[in-house]
């Protein structure tokens, strides 16, 4: 009997709540993964989001889970209110199980909310798989994220995605809050670039697109240690779901030739929050995210250059 092609795993930002009116390439980039999901008959997702952190060694699963409640800013998005989430007790005691015997502190959690971009991979709630949720671990320790999405990496054989959600450089001190606050805008820029923290997304991209298999875990696990990480990610719970997502694609049996990662574009919003979307482990063959993919394989290492003076 022929094994069962494992499906690929994404990170993608959820970004402001503009995100749920606003068209980016990040909010295409979601779009393609329900695409790829409803073709790969997905039968369940396992989430790791930002804004839901334990303490000490502990992770949690959610086994009921329900639309985020957010500040809408005059948004027109009142099918929101009705939007429901498939939420999975099932599937969270699957994950709790296998996290349970990989030696991982793990408890489950009867109620939390998930973050708004599953509407934009499912608009029709009703066509939803199965969903959970687990937490990111407040030690911040990228080893142990990284860990996580290997111990459930078997999933994918089962048309379970796993997916990570949070962002690539997420600094609320930095951001530039007027025009969202006066207009309601979030993507026009009104101070220019800052080479930190565009060299910091070049580094993401470089480990993402250039590495495979174990490399590909640890060279997003130390990005932790670079020079312009706090700056980017002053709390690293929006980074971390980024490990965890790549985690269940950094095994030897990764590190092939039919698979590639991918970067699946990105967008600033209020001049320094940058929305970064990933594929990890997606067959070469598979050409569903071909028109989002921006080839890095020549990242621009100038401004790597000029970031860091």
């Amino acid at each position: 009997m022929a094994s069962v092609k494992p499906l690929a795993t994404f990170f993608f930002s959820h970004g402001s709540p503009r995100t749920l009116v606003d068209e980016t390439d990040t909010t295409a980039f979601a779009q393609k993964i329900g695409e790829y999901a409803r073709r790969e008959g997905v039968q369940g997702v396992v989430w790791m989001a930002a804004h839901w952190e334990t303490h000490e060694d502990t992770i949690e699963m959610s086994d009921i889970i329900s639309r985020c409640p957010i500040p809408l800013m005059k948004a027109p998005v009142e099918w929101y209110e009705e939007y429901k989430i498939n939420s999975s007790p099932a599937l969270a005691q699957r994950c709790y199980d296998k996290l349970k015997d990989a030696g991982f502190n793990v408890s489950l959690n009867d109620k939390l909310s998930l973050m708004h971009l599953t509407s934009r991979m499912y608009p029709d709630y009703h066509e939803s798989p199965p969903m959970t949720i687990m937490s990111v671990n407040g030690r911040f320790d990228p080893w142990f994220h990284l860990k996580i999405g290997m111990a459930l990496r078997a999933l994918r054989h089962d048309k379970i995605l796993l997916i990570g959600t949070g962002g690539g450089v997420h600094n609320l001190y930095s951001v530039s809050w007027h025009r969202m606050l006066l207009y309601q805008d979030t993507l026009t820029r009104t101070k220019p670039l800052d080479l930190n923290l565009d060299g910091f997304g070049n580094s993401m991209k470089e480990c993402v697109v250039k590495n495979s298999g174990p490399q590909l875990g640890r060279s997003l696990a130390r990005l932790l240690a670079h020079p312009h990480f706090l700056q980017s990610n002053p709390t690293p719970e929006h980074f971390l779901p980024m490990v965890y997502a790549a985690g269940g694609c950094s095994t030897w049996d990764d590190d092939k030739e039919e698979y590639t990662n991918i970067f699946g574009g990105e967008n600033w919003e209020m001049d320094t929050q940058l929305n970064v979307n990933f594929a990890f482990g997606l067959q070469k063959q598979d050409k569903i995210f071909s028109a989002l993919q921006q080839q890095e394989r020549n990242l621009p290492v100038s401004r790597l250059v000029e970031s860091a003076h």
